[in-house]
């Protein structure tokens, strides 16, 4: 069994280290607070922007690292120091120690790719971010490899799941966007992200050949007025139509997971109705 570090343990992170300690390995899960993250794991309290908060709590001959930490500012501030010198801070200590993981995985975004024309993007798309959040996230990404170590990005697309209901409170308030021109998004259930870094981890200790870069995201970028006008239905009572805040400003594109579907991974979610049909369900609708 491997030996795991899994930097930032919240919804996704956490998931993950309690579904590997449940597979036997050792897990460690290291998050901000001192709240335990789950069954089988030695949880971390230290904060990845604070080097002297992280000095001597990276276990010794980790397998593998996960990073997997989410900015609790959505501002360039935080993205810089929680994504990128927090990356920094922990390569920092694995060279101190010697460390030799056999793979570094980064929980990445989709972010990255800015293209607003409704174009398929995919690993071999070129990443030219014009935000802040796609910049910080590729800087750290680019940290990573520059470290030489093994490593595996992972970009996800919009996360949604259980206490993710943006969407679903739009919908039930009367967002509302134009149907023309398409306005496509991407998406994967929460689910999935723990399903599909899982499955890379197994694929890694099995000797297969990954490569640097995957997209995890589910196989059908819908149109936003689709996924709205689907939610509105089902919901049934809604408020009157307005206008989505911000529309005007999100990107459009479809993103390509087939590079992960090709190695074997095979998603729960495939669309956003079944997903979304579990959540309206447990919300009571």
């Amino acid at each position: 069994m491997a030996k795991i570090l899994i930097v930032g343990s919240g919804d996704i992170g956490g998931g993950l280290a309690v579904d590997l300690a449940a597979d036997g390995h050792q897990v460690w899960g290291m998050r901000r607070s001192d709240k335990d993250v789950g069954p089988g794991v030695t949880t971390i309290s230290a904060d990845v922007g604070e080097m002297e908060t992280l000095i001597g709590k990276i276990p010794e001959n980790l397998d593998y690292l996960i990073y997997s930490v989410a900015s609790p500012d959505f501002s360039e501030e935080g993205y810089g120091k929680f994504y990128v010198t927090g990356m920094k801070h922990i390569i920092a200590l694995l060279k101190h120690m010697n460390a030799q993981p056999k793979r570094v995985f980064f929980v990445s975004s989709t972010s990255v790719y800015p293209h607003h024309d409704g174009s398929w993007v995919d690993e071999t798309t070129e990443a030219l971010p014009t935000a802040f959040a796609g910049k910080k996230m590729l800087e750290a990404e680019q940290v990573l490899h520059d470290s030489d170590y093994a490593s595996t990005v992972v970009r996800f697309s919009g996360i949604y799941g259980p206490g993710r209901t943006r969407l679903i409170n739009q919908a039930q308030g009367g967002g509302h966007c134009d149907p023309e021109p398409d306005l496509w998004t991407n998406r994967i259930h929460r689910d999935d992200c723990i399903g599909s870094l899982r499955f890379l981890i197994e694929k890694d200790m099995q000797g297969a050949k990954l490569d640097d870069l995957y997209l995890g995201t589910d196989p059908d970028p819908t149109p936003l007025f689709v996924i709205l006008e689907w939610l509105k239905d089902r919901i049934g009572d809604v408020e009157p139509d307005h206008d989505v805040p911000n529309v005007s400003r999100r990107g459009s594109k479809r993103c390509s997971s087939k590079r992960l579907q090709a190695l074997g991974y095979k998603f729960k979610y495939e669309g956003y109705q079944q997903g979304y049909e579990e959540i309206l369900v447990e919300m009571g609708f």
